[in-house]
């Protein structure tokens, strides 16, 4: 058993402001710092520091930075037998985050847009694995990984970020599909915004051919739905400083509950939690929590 993660590699430069600039207008930053980050490190070492063991698939460069990220695998015991290197530099994220916690974030793919499946062998993670990806490397490479991981008895689980449209041959090797809400309305095409219209989303998208729906909706939770049952799990209150990467600690530490054998509702309250606490620091891999942390805050809520 282990979670494995096809995903990006990046680079963070994070700023620090006030407020959001508009268009045309330059406003003050207060810092400026570089962190380890991309979506798909950021979940695989959720998933590591809770306590899964974890493998990654993906492309990084030969510059500096990415010496860095291979770093930060090793460091996190992820297995990064798959991260093919070119040549050239990483992924790299500019990333905004204004005095409230909220961010924006521009993406260039970097050495991401290199990722191969045919150079993965998949029955070398074993059977019984959790496959978790996301949407910054090639759709059809990450379709070709997922179908073969199907065939080797994975649990498949993608979170749809970026959001854009999926063809079907995608979508029908999906066993938990995993968007925010607004990622939900992209791809259903109705408008989440309360539990209810989150089941209606996730509905429409089951019909696409998802086995299941994990819609996360910020301060209020996260709601499981599939053909047979609805799971709502209340959001746990947390002081936020940087909502950078929360979505990204709700889905690593939601594979590895799953990996662990955990029920669908014991696995949302634990991602929840893991979501929250990554609210409470800066920066994208720093933000992660661990297994402990994430186990002794739920017991302020038993």
């Amino acid at each position: 058993m282990s979670v494995v993660v096809p995903g990006s590699l990046n680079i963070d430069l994070v700023v620090n402001l006030d407020r959001m600039p508009n268009p045309g207008e330059t406003v003050h930053g207060r810092t400026f710092l570089t962190f380890p980050g991309g979506k798909g490190l950021n979940q695989a070492v959720g998933a590591a520091r809770s306590a899964a063991s974890t493998s990654m698939i993906g492309a990084l460069g030969n510059d500096p930075y990415s010496k860095t990220l291979r770093d930060v695998m090793a460091h996190e015991s992820i297995n990064d037998q798959y991260v093919r290197e070119i040549d050239g530099a990483c992924g790299t994220a500019i990333i905004e985050v204004d005095s409230s916690g909220q961010n924006r974030i521009v993406v260039i793919p970097g050495a991401n847009a290199e990722m191969k499946a045919n150079e993965v062998d998949i029955d070398a993670f074993g059977t019984n694995s959790v496959m978790l990806a996301q949407l910054e490397s090639p759709i059809a490479e990450l379709t070709m990984l997922f179908k073969g991981a199907k065939e080797a008895g994975f649990t498949t689980i993608l979170n749809p970020a970026p959001a854009v449209q999926l063809p079907a041959e995608f979508l029908q090797v999906v066993d938990i599909l995993i968007p925010n809400q607004f990622e939900a309305e992209l791809l259903s095409g109705i408008e989440v915004d309360s539990k209810e219209a989150a089941v209606t989303g996730a509905k429409k998208l089951l019909a696409q051919g998802v086995k299941a729906v994990v819609v996360t909706l910020g301060e209020l939770g996260a709601i499981y739905v599939s053909d047979s049952e609805e799971i709502f799990q209340e959001a746990f209150a947390v002081n936020p400083v940087d909502t950078t990467a929360a979505g990204d600690a709700f889905c690593g530490a939601f594979a590895a509950e799953i990996d662990r054998g955990h029920s669908i509702a014991e696995s949302l309250r634990y991602a929840c939690a893991a979501g929250g606490l990554a609210t409470t620091k800066q920066g994208a891999v720093p933000s992660v929590p661990t297994e402990l942390e994430i186990r002794s805050f739920l017991k302020n809520f038993a």
